[in-house]
């Protein structure tokens, strides 16, 4: 489980999310769960409390934090053994009481999804829009943005509303004398089955460019995801960061166009990359989908799993561990979509259960704003859907 070493987490959406894991695979006649930490007492006191006080909430709907940490220290020593990781408890209990178990099997999806289009009795909007509205209630404190509030960096920024955590951010090595040199707009989201699968980031300024192949480097990102035109709207959503023709430099890393595929939804393009210290060279492959429109999102969730698909299969091919970096404009939005439905659609094949909601919310502790409108929500959902569809098919 990721604790960090010293404190407690920072939002308690991946411990409740374990914790249900846990429960899950626990049969009912199965004897007494064996739970240890290094003591025995710190966060096992957190997770037995937690487990104990979500059963109490669900058969009595009442709470006694105090009275149940009370018992258990009558019956072992120093059971929930700091105050942080006491409020950690009453944090985690808030949370599990204002969001609720949002979890589905992926059979029932369809009839989960009519319910959430469904204006629930005394309310004024749907069901999936109380649920997007409930994502957003959580909102980080400024003091989260350390490195992306410093004058240095602040120009770095394409949105001055959109900056990474301190704790995911990405960092560069820095480059001695220059302030904020290992600063750029971006941060590691875990994966289903792997921490750190990807950096979800903006799109590259001209004055980030340098840093943004400085990142696939030391990061060793082979593969790029790209989710806008370089200008819609007549604005420009992202600079053109890749040579077309010719190589170009970009401080030390020379980069050489070597092919351009088009595909229907999407245009492959590879490169070859060599840093000019050591002559060491890697291939890098960018995948840019054109099937998003300038407004709004994807009238059908088909082609976008199909990329998806491409991207993943690609990268399975190739055997590179690093993280997939994946970007549009801002770096939330549909960079959110491609990583939720991502995460989504991988635990549908493996485990059968869709959470479309704790999925989006932990995303969310890691960077702000992941998949930023309720459309976007929508189309995540009616993607997990028509996947689900397909793979009806194909099964039989």
């Amino acid at each position: 489980m990721a604790w960090p070493d010293h404190g407690v987490p920072e939002y308690p959406t991946p411990i409740l999310a374990f914790l249900r894991r846990v429960k899950a695979c626990n049969p009912l006649d199965a004897g007494p769960m064996v739970v240890h930490c290094s003591a025995g007492v710190g966060r096992t006191g957190c997770f037995i409390v937690i487990d104990a006080m979500l059963e109490r909430m669900k058969h009595e709907k009442t709470v006694d934090i105090y009275g149940h940490v009370t018992c258990m220290r009558s019956q072992r020593n120093y059971m929930v053994q700091t105050e942080d990781q006491y409020v950690f408890i009453h944090e985690a209990l808030l949370e599990a009481a204002t969001c609720g178990h949002t979890e589905v099997p992926a059979r029932n999806l369809y009839a989960h999804i009519q319910k959430l289009g469904q204006v629930p009795p005394g309310e004024s909007v749907t069901a999936m829009e109380l649920e997007f509205k409930l994502l957003a209630s959580s909102k980080a404190h400024t003091s989260r943005f350390i490195s992306a509030n410093l004058p240095c960096n602040k120009f770095k920024n394409r949105l001055v509303n959109i900056m990474p955590y301190e704790l995911t951010r990405v960092c560069l090595q820095p480059i001695r004398g220059v302030e904020g040199s290992d600063y750029i707009n971006a941060s590691f989201l875990d994966g289903y089955r792997q921490q750190k699968a990807y950096i979800a980031t903006q799109g590259p300024l001209a004055e980030s460019t340098e840093d943004f192949w400085r990142m696939l480097w030391e990061h060793n990102s082979t593969i790029i995801v790209m989710l806008t035109r370089l200008r819609e709207m007549g604005r420009e959503k992202c600079h053109q960061y890749w040579p077309a023709e010719r190589s170009a430099r970009y401080q030390y890393f020379v980069v050489d166009p070597m092919a351009e595929y088009n595909m229907p939804q999407y245009i492959l393009r590879e490169f070859k990359v060599t840093d000019a210290r050591d002559g060491q060279s890697r291939t890098i492959r960018q995948f840019q989908f054109t099937d998003w429109p300038e407004q709004g999102v994807p009238k059908t969730g088909e082609g976008f799993i199909d990329f998806i698909g491409q991207v993943h299969k690609t990268k399975e091919q190739f055997g590179q561990d690093g993280p997939i970096t994946v970007h549009c404009s801002a770096g939330v939005g549909r960079t959110g979509v491609f990583i939720t439905l991502s995460i989504v659609l991988e635990r549908m094949r493996y485990e059968g259960v869709v959470d479309m909601f704790q999925t989006v919310k932990t995303l969310r502790t890691q960077r702000p704003a992941m998949v930023q409108t309720e459309d976007q929500y929508q189309l995540c959902y009616r993607a997990a859907l028509e996947y689900l569809g397909s793979f009806d098919h194909y099964a039989t």
